[in-house]
C-alpha cells in the first residue's frame, strides 16, 4: 500500500469519526435551542405577569397606549384577541405565549406576547445549519477521496517499479505534513466558534440581569410612591377638607391646620428627593424609629380626631437592621393609612416588642375592618405589605371582621448581626 492511498484512509476514518461527532453535536444542538426557547418563553412569561401587577386593567380597558406600555415591559408587542375568533398571525421568526384575561365579557378574552428569540437561541440555530453544510462537505469529500483511492491504487501498481524509495518516503512525509497542518487549523476554528459563543451567552445573562433588576426598581418604586408619598399627600387632602369648614368658624384653627399641611408638603418634598439621590435611610438613621413614628403620626393624624397609642421596647428597635427598620416603617405607614382612610378609626394602637428569636410589630385599630373574602379591588395596600415584609424575611398576618377593626401582626427575624 502506498503512501497517498494510506493518506486516503486515514482521511475517510477522519471523516467518518467527524461525522458521527457532528451527528451527536446536532442532535444535542437541537435540544439545547429548544430549552433555550423554552427558557426565554417562561422568563418573559414571568415579566408579563410582573408588569401586570405593577400597572393593573381591566382587558375591556386595554388601549393601544397601554398595549404599547407592556410590550416595552417586557420587550415585545403585545396584542388581544377573543378565543371565539381566529388567532391573530405570528411571525415564525418570533417567540410568543397567550395569556388568558379576567373579562367582564362571556367571551374570554386573551393576550398574545410575542418578542424575538434570544441571541443564544439564534446563534444555536445558525450553528445547527453551519453543522449540516459541513455533514455535506464531509459526505463531497468522503465521495471524493474514495475516487482517489481507487485512482491513485491504479497507478500506484505502474509506478512502484520504477520510484525510487526515497521519492516514496518524501511523499508521506508532505503528506503527514499537511495532515497536521489542516489538523491545528480545524482545532484553531473550533477554539474561536467557541470562543463567539460563550461571549454570545455571557452578554445574553447580562442583558437578562439587567431587564430583570430594571423591573425589580420599577416595582419597588411604586412600592414606596404608593406606601410614601401618597399616604402623605393623602393625609395633607384629609386636613384641607377639615380646614374648609372651620374657616368661619374657628380662623385660628384653620391658620393652624394650613401650617400643618404646608409643614407636610414641605416633608413630602424632602422625602421625593431624598428618594432621588438615595438619602431615606440615612435620615431615618439620624432620627431613630421611635422619632420617625411620632412625626408620621403627626402627619397622617392631621385633620382628623385619630388618637394614637405607640409604645416601642427601645432594646428590641436596637435589634433590627436598617432594612427591617425601614420596611417596617412603611408597613406601619400602610396600616395607619388604611385604618384612617378606610376604616375612618378613632385609636390606633402600635407595639414593637421582642421574643426570643424575633421582633414582634403590632399595628391594631377599632375601625369599621373589612371581610378578607371581599377585598377591595384595585387595592396595592396589603400586597405592599407582604412584599415589603418578604423582602426582610418576615411574615405578616393581617386579620379583620366587618365591625371590629383590623390587627397586622409582623415578625422580623433577628440577625446575628444585629443581635451581637
Amino acid at each position: 500500500m502506498n503512501s497517498l492511498t494510506r493518506f486516503v484512509g486515514y482521511s475517510v476514518l477522519l471523516l467518518l469519526v467527524f461525522l458521527m461527532a457532528a451527528l451527536g453535536a446536532q442532535g444535542w444542538l437541537r435540544r439545547q435551542a429548544l430549552l433555550l426557547r423554552t427558557e426565554a418563553v417562561e422568563a418573559r412569561q414571568a415579566q408579563f405577569a410582573s408588569a401586570l401587577r405593577l400597572v393593573p386593567r381591566a382587558a375591556d380597558q386595554w388601549d393601544e397606549a397601554y398595549r404599547r406600555e407592556l410590550g416595552g415591559i417586557v420587550g415585545g408587542t403585545v396584542v388581544l384577541f377573543r378565543e371565539t375568533a381566529p388567532p391573530p398571525p405570528r411571525d415564525p421568526a418570533l417567540l410568543f405565549f397567550d395569556v388568558k384575561l379576567a373579562d367582564a365579557s362571556a367571551v374570554p378574552v386573551s393576550a398574545r406576547v410575542s418578542f424575538t428569540a434570544p441571541p443564544t437561541s439564534r446563534l444555536l440555530a445558525a450553528h445547527q445549519r453551519v453543522t449540516v453544510a459541513l455533514l455535506l462537505l464531509a459526505a463531497i469529500l468522503m465521495a471524493v477521496a474514495g475516487v482517489l483511492s481507487l485512482l491513485t491504487r491504479r497507478a500506484a501498481a505502474a509506478d512502484t517499479a520504477t520510484r525510487p524509495p526515497w521519492q516514496r518516503t518524501q511523499a508521506e512525509m508532505v503528506s503527514l505534513a499537511q495532515l497536521a497542518k489542516s489538523s491545528v487549523e480545524k482545532g484553531e476554528a473550533l477554539d474561536h466558534e467557541r470562543d463567539v459563543r460563550r461571549r454570545a451567552e455571557e452578554d445574553a445573562e447580562l442583558k437578562q440581569g439587567l431587564l430583570d433588576r430594571s423591573l425589580e426598581e420599577k416595582i419597588g418604586l411604586g412600592r414606596d410612591l404608593h406606601d410614601g408619598i401618597i399616604q402623605s399627600l393623602y393625609a395633607v387632602g384629609l386636613t384641607l377638607e377639615s380646614v374648609r369648614g372651620l374657616v368661619k368658624s374657628s380662623p385660628a384653627e384653620a391658620d393652624r391646620r394650613l401650617e400643618q399641611c404646608c409643614e407636610n408638603l414641605n416633608s413630602t418634598i424632602r422625602e421625593v428627593r431624598h428618594y432621588i439621590t438615595g438619602l431615606a435611610p440615612e435620615n431615618l438613621r439620624r432620627t431613630g424609629l421611635v422619632q420617625t413614628l411620632d412625626a408620621l403620626f403627626r402627619e397622617l393624624g392631621a385633620g382628623s380626631t385619630v388618637k394614637f397609642d405607640l409604645k416601642v421596647d427601645e432594646e428590641a428597635s436596637a435589634l433590627l437592621n436598617l432594612d427591617q427598620t425601614t420596611e417596617a416603617l412603611q408597613i406601619v405607614r400602610e396600616a395607619v393609612s388604611n385604618a384612617i382612610r378606610h376604616g375612618r378609626a378613632t385609636l390606633v394602637t402600635v407595639r414593637l416588642h421582642k421574643s426570643d428569636q424575633e421582633v414582634c410589630l403590632l399595628v391594631q385599630d377599632n375601625g369599621t375592618g373589612f371581610d378578607p373574602a371581599h377585598r377591595r379591588e384595585g387595592g396595592h395596600g396589603l400586597g405592599n405589605m407582604h412584599a415589603r415584609a418578604q423582602r426582610v424575611g418576615a411574615s405578616t398576618s393581617v386579620t379583620s371582621k366587618a365591625g371590629e377593626g383590623t390587627r397586622v401582626v409582623v415578625m422580623l427575624a433577628i440577625t446575628p448581626l444585629a443581635a451581637s
